[in-house]
């Protein structure tokens, strides 16, 4: 249930560090301390308080950033991460809130009830990326309980881009919980039987879409596939989806039916939140009632024009 992003490497990272064992002539010194370990006791700081009150009190939720290696290493990958800066915590949280939290709670009512129900009872933050075989990762869902959001440092919430790109991923990863808990239509899986594929990174989006997939990241299991699909149309938009992935898809050699397949993936999404969680996934022009869509827009919009800080 990891989202990742495609870069190129132009060399590999520094020095790794070597641990091994102490000689039997050595002995560890009795007051050393190892951070991290768990079992700290901390004061009560302006930022614990604001947290609480934005997330622990109204939602249940526990926001961990000070270091604690046993949940930033979510396996064991060897990797380095670097611990979150205090000061950018409550930024990135302050506007997580009003792009991911504010558009559920309007789709569903100006109720906080959905999320008390179904969201994660732990966030962890880690200030860098983890790097991995020519790619990186921004997040992880586990369990269905615990969301572990990376690259905290360079987040920023005035850059549009930047600010998509975070909200692509948690979306993703809120979604793997969201169909954890209730599952969707197991017809969904039919649609690209036989061209899911561990090698998806030998693919670009635009081949991935030719063949009937958002991204190609989409492309390594049904469960991936739905959760790209979601957070894709909900953080760039229903015309980017139109104007982009349908397009390619259309002009496919390798899929004919590339665009009916998304289409149709579509369907199921679009069906998945309206009778499992009674959420218009698009704007009701018999109602009139705006959908999760639209209301994830103009949440970005306003975030990007008027970054919050508390």
């Amino acid at each position: 249930m990891k989202r990742y992003n495609n870069i190129f490497l132009a060399a590999l990272f520094g020095a790794t560090l070597l641990l091994g064992g102490c000689r039997e002539e050595e002995k560890i010194a009795d007051d050393l301390y190892i951070p991290g370990l768990g079992g700290e006791e901390y004061a009560e700081n302006e930022l614990d308080k604001w947290l609480y009150q934005n997330y622990t009190l109204p939602y249940n939720i526990d926001v961990v950033y000070r270091w604690d290696a046993a949940q930033a290493y979510s396996s064991l990958s060897e990797v380095q991460l670097v611990p979150v800066e205090f000061d950018a915590v409550q930024p990135m949280m302050a506007a997580l809130r009003d792009v991911w939290f504010e558009p559920y709670i309007q789709a569903t009512g100006n109720s906080q009830d959905f999320l008390k129900e179904v969201a994660p009872k732990k966030i962890v933050l880690v200030g860098s990326p983890e790097y991995q075989n020519g790619s990186y990762k921004l997040g992880q869902a586990e369990g269905g309980r615990k969301i572990l959001l990376l690259n905290v440092n360079n987040f920023d919430a005035s850059d549009e881009n930047e600010l998509k790109e975070s909200l692509h991923t948690i979306v993703h990863e809120f979604t793997h919980i969201l169909h954890q808990t209730k599952l969707f239509d197991k017809k969904y899986q039919e649609i690209s039987t036989g061209r899911y594929n561990s090698n998806w990174t030998l693919l670009n989006d635009s081949e991935a879409r030719r063949l009937g997939f958002i991204t190609n990241y989409a492309m390594l299991n049904k469960d991936e596939d739905f959760a790209e699909m979601v957070s894709g149309i909900l953080v760039f938009g229903y015309d980017w989806f139109k104007d982009t992935v349908l397009a390619e898809a259309e002009k496919s050699t390798e899929n004919p039916n590339a665009k009916a397949d998304l289409e149709a993936k579509l369907a199921i999404v679009e069906s998945y939140f309206k009778e499992t969680w009674n959420i218009e996934f698009f704007d009701n022009e018999t109602s009139g009632e705006k959908g999760l869509e639209t209301y994830f827009r103009e949440a970005i919009e306003k975030v990007v024009s008027n970054p919050p800080t508390k």
